[in-house]
Parts: structure tokens; C-alpha cells; sequence
């Protein structure tokens, strides 16, 4: 399961979110939860497409004071973001570790791969490829080297079915 164990979504998020408030403070950042449960800084995964916003399943949001007390989030070009008020937001959930799957189409500065054991299938040299040009700048690998040469040798097992599908009928 690629959300429990120490290898998992929900622990590496948990992790994230734990180094995020150390560093915050050792920075003297003071971290403001507001009665809602949010706070700025937050980063958020939209889990749903929403014409009403333009936001689609898989995009991701960074909490912002909107200058009124409030939060808005900050939404597209991170050079131009796009303001939102949090109420606009569709669903949401808290960001700080995701599925490579799930970060198809997302581009981050900095990206931290854990892989899992070198048994596993879903350790293939595609999804490592996903994994590693998700990264604008940095990449880290969590993981032993036996892994990561499974990965760069093991391609994708296709079971589509499609090469099938196209087969001419038998005459």
C-alpha cells in the first residue's frame, strides 16, 4: 500500500509537516492556525475538477493572508498566482507528500522521491522517470541502491489490452 507503512504517503506527509513547523520556528515564523484549521504557508491539493474555478483535480494551492484577516489561496503561475478567497476553494486536502501518479502534470523547485522495496511493482523505470521530472531545480532519492537499479532496469508491464484490441479478426 503506497499510503501506510514507514514508507508511506500518510508518514512522509506527517514527516514534511513536522520538519515545516521546526523549521518555522527555528526561523522565528509564527504559524497562526486559525479557527478553521488552516493557516499561511499551507500548501493544499485540489481533489476535484471545479469549472466554477478553473481548478482541476491535481492542482495545488499555498495558503496567503488576503490583507483582510483572512486567507486566500494562491493558485497557477507561482510568479503570477491567482488569488482565491479559501471559501471558493473546492475539496481539498493538506499537501506535503504525494503519489507519483498523483503528480503527473505538477512541477515542484525541490522533489523527494521515497522508493519502496526493490520487489516491488511499482517500481519501474517510467514511473521513476515521472518521479524525477517532476523537479524544477532539486531531487532527492530516499531509498538503497538496489531499488533504484530495479527501477532503471525494470520497464512497465503494459495490460491494457489494446495491442489485442487492434489485432485483425482471423480470416
Amino acid at each position: 500500500d503506497l499510503r501506510a507503512g514507514p514508507r508511506g504517503l500518510r508518514r512522509w506527509g506527517e514527516l514534511a509537516e513536522r520538519w515545516t513547523r521546526s523549521a518555522e520556528a527555528a526561523a522565528g515564523v509564527p504559524r497562526v492556525r486559525r479557527t478553521d484549521g488552516h493557516h499561511v504557508g499551507e500548501p493544499l491539493l485540489v481533489t476535484v475538477n471545479d469549472p466554477a474555478t478553473g481548478l482541476s483535480n491535481g492542482d495545488v494551492a499555498v495558503l496567503v493572508d488576503d490583507g483582510a484577516g483572512g486567507l486566500a489561496a494562491a493558485v497557477g503561475d507561482r510568479r503570477d498566482p491567482r488569488l482565491l478567497p479559501l471559501g471558493r476553494l473546492p475539496s481539498t486536502r493538506a499537501l506535503h507528500a504525494m503519489t507519483v501518479h498523483r503528480s503527473q502534470g505538477s512541477q515542484f523547485d525541490a522533489v523527494t522521491l521515497v522508493l519502496p522495496p526493490a520487489g516491488s511493482p511499482l517500481l519501474t523505470r517510467e514511473t521513476l522517470y515521472t518521479a524525477l521530472t517532476r523537479a524544477r531545480e532539486r531531487v532527492r532519492v530516499v531509498g538503497d541502491a538496489e531499488a533504484l537499479l530495479a527501477a532503471v532496469s525494470r520497464p512497465a508491464a503494459r495490460a491494457s489490452g489494446l495491442r489485442e484490441r487492434l489485432r485483425p479478426p482471423p480470416v
